[in-house]
């Protein structure tokens, strides 16, 4: 049955009053959200303003985090509230600021706590931190944690809401207690940062005021000092408000290094170090190293740190004087003047036409000086001849000490290749004059040996050893002046023979090289061969016999003439006792000994021992002695020559006539024999006053009692007129070469000269 008309109308305006019922509700029900979002937002916005006022104070009323926990409370009408300092390596939370729970209120963590937890779901947190919250009376509490500023924040209930009594805080609380929380979080690493900035600033200027280097900012665009320290003013002279606005290159003194370059580096972010010269603002100059570093980002600045090295700079350079400068003289060194010689050669590679000389000056006879009168005198001799020669060179000329007495010049650019030799003349000429020193006038001369250019000379050691070799050269010349010698190619060739030869000689010791060839002494009046002298022969395995004068003055020089003249004693010795045993009377045996022989060994116990031990007659071994090899000692000379003379050995005088003082010594040493150098017997009858000389030798030897030997007797005219002279015996190719002892023995048995000349009577 349908519904009349009335009930219809009935059921649809009670329909119609349902939905604007529900209408009503639905909006009344929004404007509710709509009034606590409006609150919510209020009262974040006012904590926010609050918390945001309170950063900003330069003094402010109270903490923030007391702030913060105040507004909470009275917002959200909770009973307490507190914040918790906690980290990730500690087992509790210690309360840092709070309103509602006790003062020693700590919250017990056996791992880390959750971000995020509520009373809603207790689980969130550990039990431990559970049991402590209930054992506060907490009915209801929210955990918010911010693990970057290890901080939490606790609020909490201890007994329901009056108006819920839903055990968990609203969601609009939970929003507000978020938000703020991050706020307050925000602001605190705000503040933290801004700090850490302010301590940094501060500790910058104080680095920067106080540091010991200088530090200037500069403007990279313009050059200009926008800031600079106390040091830098001190270093430049001038006030911090004279620096300030001045251009950086100012600084800069002339002729300084590539500064642009440098800048461009530092400014693309690659730090720069160099050293340069600067001018103050006094005009002084000094040595800094700069640190260049670019400093900002945005804004082109570059940091310049300056160091005054003005000293170690003076260090360096004294020592580098010092290292190429000679300590006595002041002249330069070795190392410098080849350093030149080095820079001359580079330069004739590049221009063949560069003509260039080093001449090698060896002061003559400089050892006398100081054996007389000091070292101390000879060094001031050696100050004054290097500022004596000095003034005879050009200024684009080099002159050196090399050490000792040895000096080097290096004379540049020259125009012709006779300006060397005339430059050798200037210094001997400069070194003719006197030198007045300590009131002692001082005579010297120089030896010099010059090297010119030449395309074969690659290193400077070249020049100098050819240099050397020519004043070695140039001491060999028997001249008072002109003593300077110029290099050619040969002299090297023969220093390198007589270096090989030195080699080869220090082998032949070794070896046992040598052997003995004997030259017969005659009875010039009977022809009857008296003996021989002994003349040692160097049986070279490649080049053959090698004579004495080819080898012998290497020999003394480098003192292999000792175990040569031991050689020759002891062969001479086993000689003289193999000929004794087979005829008589036994002939007897010359043996010539060296001045070195006389000063570097025990001569006398020496020949001693030798004759002992191949039973040897003392009185068939002649020792035959120049006057040279005693004049260097001549009271140890005296007394070995008196020791072996008692020992009964035969001494005989060698080349008498051609010394200076042979006269005087023939009534100091013991000698039985004169031997008359070969000079003056090859110009009998040639030269009279030569004559004069051999007939007043032969007379003051019969006056002396002594026997006169003739060497170098090499025509029967000779021989006879010596004898007619009467001289005693003769020694020369006249009567035979040197020859071996086989052939020695056949001399002894069957002489092959003529029949003994009839004059006089044999002795």
């Amino acid at each position: 049955m349908s519904a009349s008309p009335d009930q219809q109308a009935l059921n649809y305006y009670r329909q119609q009053y349902d939905e604007i019922g529900g209408r009503l509700l639905r909006v009344q029900q929004e404007l509710t959200l709509a009034c606590r979002d409006a609150r919510r937002s209020r009262t974040i916005a006012l904590i926010i303003q609050r918390l945001y006022e309170s950063a900003h104070q330069a003094a402010p009323s109270e903490p923030m985090g007391e702030m913060l926990i105040g507004l909470l409370m009275e917002s959200l009408r909770v009973d307490c509230a507190a914040l918790l300092d906690w980290s990730e390596e500690g087992h509790q939370c210690q309360m840092k600021y709070g309103l509602g729970l006790a003062a020693d209120f700590t919250l017990p963590l056996t791992k880390a706590p959750p971000l995020y937890a509520a009373s809603l779901h207790p689980e969130t947190l550990p039990v431990a931190a559970r049991a402590a919250l209930y054992a506060e009376g907490l009915c209801n509490w929210l955990w918010l944690a911010a693990p970057t500023v290890h901080l939490a924040l606790l609020l909490g209930n201890r007994q329901l809401h009056k108006l819920d009594s839903d055990l968990v805080f609203e969601e609009a609380d939970q929003v507000i207690a978020t938000a703020v929380f991050k706020v307050y979080v925000g602001l605190l690493e705000q503040q933290r940062v801004t700090q850490a900035l302010r301590v940094a600033e501060t500790n910058y200027r104080t680095l920067f005021e106080s540091a010991h280097e200088a530090f200037a900012v500069l403007d990279a665009n313009t050059g200009v000092v926008l800031d600079a320290n106390p040091r830098t003013a001190d270093l430049l002279n001038c006030s911090l408000a004279e620096l300030r606005g001045r251009l950086s290159l100012e600084w800069l003194a002339d002729g300084a290094i590539p500064w642009k370059r440098y800048w461009r580096r530092a400014l693309a972010g690659h730090p720069q170090q160099f050293e340069c010269p600067i001018r103050t603002a006094t005009n002084l100059a000094c040595w800094v190293e700069i640190h260049l570093n670019r400093i900002s980002i945005d804004r082109p600045l570059l940091l310049a740190v300056l160091r005054d090295v003005t000293e170690r700079r003076q260090s360096e350079e004294q020592l580098r004087y010092h290292a190429f400068h000679d300590a006595l003289t002041q002249l330069p060194n070795r190392a410098l003047i080849l350093e030149r010689l080095a820079q001359a050669i580079q330069r004739r590679q590049r221009d063949p036409g560069y003509l260039f000389a080093l001449l090698f000056l060896d002061l003559n006879r400089f050892s006398v000086i100081n054996d007389s009168l000091g070292h101390s005198l000879g060094d001031l001799l050696l100050i004054a001849i290097g500022q004596r020669l000095c003034a005879y060179l050009r200024p684009e000329d080099s002159i050196a000490r090399l050490g000792g007495d040895e000096f080097l010049i290096l004379l540049m650019d020259l125009k012709h290749p006779d300006d060397a030799a005339c430059c050798a003349e200037r210094m001997e000429r400069a070194l003719v004059i006197p030198f007045a020193i300590n009131q002692h006038d001082i005579y010297t001369s120089a030896s010099i040996g010059i090297v010119l250019a030449d395309d074969r000379y690659h290193e400077p050691e070249a020049l100098l050893r050819d240099a050397d070799i020519a004043m070695y050269a140039a001491k060999k010349r028997d001249a008072p002046y002109h003593r300077y010698t110029l290099f050619k190619p040969a002299m090297h060739d023969q220093a390198l023979h007589i270096m090989e030869l030195e080699r080869d000689l220090r082998r032949a010791v070794d070896r046992r090289e040598f052997l003995i060839h004997y030259q017969p002494v005659v009875h010039l009046a009977s022809g009857r061969l008296k003996g021989f002298e002994a003349l040692v022969r160097w049986r070279h395995p490649e080049h053959g016999l090698i004579v004495p004068n080819d080898f012998i003055p290497i020999a003394e020089e480098t003192l292999l003439i000792l175990p040569i003249g031991h050689l020759v004693l002891e062969e001479a010795c086993r000689q003289v006792a193999v000929w004794a045993n087979q005829y008589s009377p036994p002939p007897t045996v010359n043996v010539n000994l060296s001045g070195r022989q006389f000063t570097s060994t025990n001569l006398a116990g020496e020949i001693d021992q030798l004759v002992r031990q191949h039973d040897c007659d003392p009185a068939l071994l002649n020792l035959e002695i120049t006057e040279s090899a005693i004049m260097s000692d001549v009271e140890a000379a005296q007394a070995t020559l008196q020791r072996l003379h008692s020992q009964g050995f035969q001494l005989s005088m060698d080349d008498f006539g051609t010394g200076y003082s042979s006269l005087s010594y023939l009534h100091q040493f013991p000698f039985d024999v004169l031997k008359i150098d070969r000079s003056f017997i090859q110009a009998l009858g040639q030269d009279l006053s030569r004559s004069k000389i051999v007939h007043t030798i032969i007379a003051l030897a019969r006056t002396l009692g002594k026997t006169v030997v003739a060497e170098g007797v090499e025509t029967r005219e000779q021989a006879e007129y010596l004898a007619v002279l009467g001289c005693d015996f003769g020694q020369g190719y006249y009567f035979s070469r040197p020859v071996d002892a086989e052939t020695a023995e056949a001399l002894l048995k069957d002489p092959p000269w003529l029949r003994p000349v009839k004059w006089g009577n044999e002795s």
